[in-house]
């Protein structure tokens, strides 16, 4: 063929393989896509308690412009919730939440990463914005009243205990308190622990009052002397203690404003523990039966000291408390107090009562009630 012919030949088969369509190149079939890839992992920031919600940085990938898809998971098992955010509630209580986030972009494999698990979810915390606080007069038989404080979301359920110098006080667990004999010279406060449905139990202590004081503060201060006339099997030393006790007892006289001082010569008064045989020498009014009080003598019928009296023992009540009405009852006359009648089948008895003799119905009390707190002997009247 000559040269013409070849060029003829090209030109036909050029023009053929113009009218023939192109075929475009289809992907290999065995080539996985490229996957995503993470960035930055996604994490999961928040409180871990119920009624508080969780958030989701989803995380950052390659390429730029993929998209993310969030399951929120309790424990690694789907909770069924997406979205950005988490709120907890009790279904998550003890439980460890995370994140998982599935990143999708075109021509790539889909990329599933998972966040820091949270830490156990606990129950909600209480929020108190006003602390507790104690209200009331201190002193001795006044009412203290326990203030709750105030509390985020409202008021929950209080429970109060009392303290006396920050040790619970047994049985004072109302939100009042009457202040008793032994809370004088001490500090009192109170404990609450609050409680919500779904909120975890909180305990707050008020602030201690101030020393507690007597009922009124001292007024006078009387010095007594101790003497024992007549030998008897009682311990002057357990009735110097014993007495020193009545006294300073936040329910005897000192509630009427007197401090009492023992000293070893003269004194305002004298305390006398006499045998039972020398009391009538005192005055032809006194008998070895019972005690009595003559001028400056308080005496102490030994016999009765240390037994107490049929009538008392009947009444099912101490030889120790005896001792104390005794004391009291002897050294009211001192103060200038007559003698005082029952008031009623019931009531509780004065201390000027002659509770030794009988009760006439009366309940046996060996402390002044508020309404005898008025000594004559110094003008006073009861508080």
């Amino acid at each position: 063929m000559g040269r013409l012919g070849v060029v003829v030949v090209a030109a036909l088969l050029s023009s053929v393989m113009s009218a023939v369509p192109a075929v475009a190149a289809e992907a290999d079939p065995g080539v996985e896509p490229v996957p995503v890839a993470v960035v930055k992992t996604p994490v999961v920031s928040g409180t871990a308690r119920t009624g508080s919600t969780l958030r989701v940085s989803p995380g950052t990938y390659e390429p730029a412009e993929a998209t993310t898809a969030v399951l929120w998971l309790r424990n690694g098992v789907s909770t069924g919730r997406t979205g950005l955010t988490y709120p907890l509630t009790k279904a998550d209580w003890g439980d460890r939440i995370s994140a998982q986030v599935v990143a999708s972009a075109p021509d790539r494999a889909d990329t599933t990463a998972v966040s820091n698990r949270t830490a156990a979810v606990r129950w909600a915390s209480l929020v108190v914005t006003k602390n507790p606080s104690v209200s009331g007069t201190r002193r001795f038989g006044r009412t203290l009243t326990a203030l709750g404080g105030t509390w985020r979301g409202g008021t929950p359920r209080l429970a109060y205990r009392w303290l006396r110098d920050g040790r619970a006080i047994a049985g004072a667990t109302s939100r009042t308190y009457r202040i008793a004999p032994g809370d004088v010279g001490h500090r009192l406060a109170f404990r609450v622990r609050a409680t919500r449905a779904l909120h975890e139990p909180k305990v707050v202590t008020a602030s201690a009052t101030t020393t507690v004081l007597h009922r009124r503060d001292v007024r006078k201060t009387v010095t007594y002397r101790v003497v024992k006339n007549g030998s008897s099997s009682s311990s002057l030393s357990t009735f110097i203690k014993q007495t020193a006790q009545t006294y300073a007892d936040a329910r005897g006289w000192r509630g009427a404003g007197v401090r009492f001082k023992r000293v070893s010569k003269g004194g305002s008064f004298t305390l006398v523990l006499a045998k039972a045989s020398r009391v009538p020498s005192y005055s032809s009014g006194c008998s070895s039966t019972y005690s009595c009080r003559v001028g400056r003598y308080v005496i102490i019928n030994e016999t009765r000291w240390r037994t107490a009296t049929p009538g008392w023992k009947k009444a099912d009540r101490s030889v120790r408390d005896y001792r104390h009405l005794v004391v009291n009852h002897e050294t009211g006359h001192w103060f200038e107090k007559n003698h005082a009648g029952c008031g009623g089948k019931g009531k509780t008895a004065p201390v000027m009562m002659q509770q030794s003799k009988g009760l006439a119905g009366c309940k046996a009390n060996p402390w002044p009630k508020v309404s005898e707190l008025g000594l004559p002997r110094y003008g006073w009247k009861a508080p």
